[in-house]
């Protein structure tokens, strides 16, 4: 369903259905790459250890704090602030995984947990995903450490788990972004290009992109941010080995001349 005359469109609303979190040591074996973020199914590195289950209102819960704005003498020139961004997950397991996580430490041989009064300081790789009614997913991954444990008050007959804030850390293995985003997008469905490079021959943008299999359906994609005609000699090959170029007006067949 496209959006109607008045821009709405049901099939973009986010009704949450399920959800995954899971962490794995700071290594490089661990990062998943950008092109197999979207992939169908999503297969985690094996030194990925599961969350397990949320409670009913705790699913991920984005957080994002600016620092304050640094400001000029001339009036309307601003610098934004540091800031911050983070998850908290409503985990409803306590059991080693959970508990190792939280505590920072692993049982000893008789199955007790040193615990200490500070927040556990180790880093990790987090991995989070969000399933929605429809198809769509919204997956993330990135360095991060815990700022927050907020263990519940034990109910009977209720779930006693805990509120986790997990704070997104920059780091190198993510090209210094707190977090890489995925989605909201249909995993393992076809990506559009959104871009093209000239060349001899030029590429499709992104890299993992569908390539158009007829011109039609290249033309259907607009310019691509083309506006000069190619020089002679580019092209970008779509299609079983066919070839086409931006003429200053629309995409033509063969090499530009």
């Amino acid at each position: 369903m496209s959006a109607d005359e008045h821009g709405n469109n049901l099939e973009a609303v986010a009704v949450p259905i399920t959800g995954l979190a899971a962490f794995a040591p700071l290594a490089a074996e661990n990062v998943i790459a950008t092109a197999a973020l979207g992939a169908s199914p999503l297969e985690l590195p094996p030194a990925f250890k599961k969350l397990g289950l949320y409670k009913q209102d705790g699913g991920p819960a984005p957080t994002r704090e600016d620092g304050e704005a640094i400001e000029f003498f001339q009036i309307g020139y601003k610098l934004a602030g540091d800031g911050t961004r983070g998850l908290t997950v409503g985990l409803a397991q306590n059991d080693k995984t959970v508990m190792s996580l939280i505590e920072g430490v692993e049982p000893d041989e008789h199955g007790v947990y040193k615990v200490k009064s500070t927040l556990p300081d180790n880093r990790f790789i987090l991995f989070s995903s969000i399933r929605y009614r429809g198809g769509l997913e919204e997956r993330q991954i990135g360095v991060a450490s815990i700022t927050a444990v907020e263990p519940d008050q034990a109910e009977r007959g209720s779930v006693k788990g805990a509120a986790v804030t997990f704070t997104w850390q920059e780091h190198d293995l993510f090209e210094g972004s707190p977090f890489w985003q995925w989605g909201p997008a249909i995993p393992g469905a076809a990506v559009q290009p959104t871009g093209v490079t000239a060349g001899t021959p030029g590429a499709f943008v992104p890299a993992s992109a569908a390539v158009p299999s007829t011109i039609v359906a290249l033309r259907a994609l607009g310019n691509l941010g083309q506006t000069a005609a190619w020089t002679t000699g580019q092209y970008v090959a779509y299609g079983t080995s066919m070839k086409a170029h931006w003429d200053g007006s629309d995409w033509a067949t063969g090499e530009a001349v």
